[in-house]
């Protein structure tokens, strides 16, 4: 039995909900989210060994998102100030699609995000390094409590500037960690 295209998002290769409570889609991108670069801005971007040259702009699947006003949804990236405590969900797509295929985000205006504790996904796309750019240590494990980085990509260490989780929402946790030999992370979200 085959449900309805409507409740199930077409998933993104990067990210996979595996369990889900709710998709989001209230609220509209904003221009960040379809235009944020994420491989060029500091030095933990550059140093991130999941994100390479053909990492598209915008919102990434499996990256964490933001209210950004009234309505309205971004990345959830930034410094305290900007996302103190806004993290909302997971989006399940690149919010500019990939090429040759449909463009959800750029088409409709808006992001599709999980959310609700208890869903869990698999995501490809999380910080591989600290802010200084120098290789993430302790790596993940299972159990680790992960948070938005600055870049809005899930991380195990400090929250948003590395150093204090005074202005980190805990985002979930880690349910399997990647390894050598499998990159996925496996999350169950806590927002």
């Amino acid at each position: 039995m085959t449900q309805a295209a409507y409740s199930n998002p077409t998933q993104d290769t990067a990210c996979a909900v595996l369990y889900r409570q709710t998709y989001n889609t209230l609220g509209a991108i904003t221009s960040g989210g379809l235009t944020q670069n994420n491989r060029v801005g500091n030095a933990q971007k550059v140093a991130n060994t999941q994100l390479n040259a053909s990492t598209p702009l915008g919102i990434l699947a499996g990256s964490v998102v933001a209210v950004a006003g009234d309505f309205s949804i971004g990345p959830c990236a930034g410094d305290s100030s900007t996302t103190f405590d806004k993290a909302v969900g997971i989006a399940v797509n690149n919010a500019v699609g990939n090429p040759f295929e449909s463009s959800s985000a750029v088409a409709s205006g808006v992001c599709v995000y999980a959310h609700g504790t208890g869903t869990v996904l698999s995501t490809l796309n999380y910080e591989t390094a600290l802010t200084n750019g120098s290789t993430l240590s302790p790596a993940y494990a299972a159990g680790d409590k992960l948070y938005s980085s600055k870049n809005g990509l899930l991380t195990n260490v400090g929250g948003l500037d590395n150093t204090s989780l005074t202005y980190s929402t805990l985002i979930g946790i880690c349910l399997k960690a990647p390894s050598a030999t499998d990159l996925t992370m496996v999350v169950q979200l806590r927002i």
